[in-house]
């Protein structure tokens, strides 16, 4: 099954992926409550942590957040925002949304979509692409997360 089973003229076929970077999240303490919906909300605060891709380093700033809806099958929605400052000073903006789903071990494994909002310049390309992300949230370890991101070069 493809794209030209419905009528376009070619498939393009499945994209290729290639790691982009790697994210350590340094988290606070979790704020978490049962709301007047019937779901349960959780704020994770990110206090700081590391970033590394090729050719660039980062440090993640204190001030972000992971924003996450429980769900009733144990997993979470989850939209992350904080910002990252690379070693020449460049700041970038992420935005990672997606899903975390509990393991039998008691750990979180999640899949993602990422944006990076960048200033022009000699690293702007992160900012046109395209992301994949990998979660990992290890049982017994409240204060990271850590997180692959992965490029679909169009």
């Amino acid at each position: 099954m493809d794209i030209s089973t419905l009528g376009a003229n070619r498939s393009l076929g499945q994209p290729a992926l290639r790691k982009a970077c790697v994210i350590r999240a340094d988290l606070g303490e979790a704020v978490e409550f049962a709301t007047t919906h019937g779901t349960t909300r959780a704020m994770f605060p990110i206090t700081g942590g590391m970033a590394e891709g090729i050719g660039w380093r980062a440090r993640i700033l204190p001030g972000g957040a992971d924003f996450a809806l429980g769900l009733p099958d144990g997993s979470y929605a989850i939209e992350a925002r904080y910002c990252m400052e690379l070693t020449d000073g460049t700041p970038i903006m992420v935005t990672n949304a997606g899903r975390m789903t509990p393991q039998p071990d008691g750990s979180f494994l999640g899949r993602t979509r990422a944006t990076l909002e960048v200033p022009e310049g000699p690293h702007s390309a992160l900012g046109a692409a395209v992301y994949f992300g990998t979660a990992l949230a290890e049982p017994g370890d409240e204060d990271h997360v850590y997180i692959e991101l992965w490029e679909a070069p169009i």
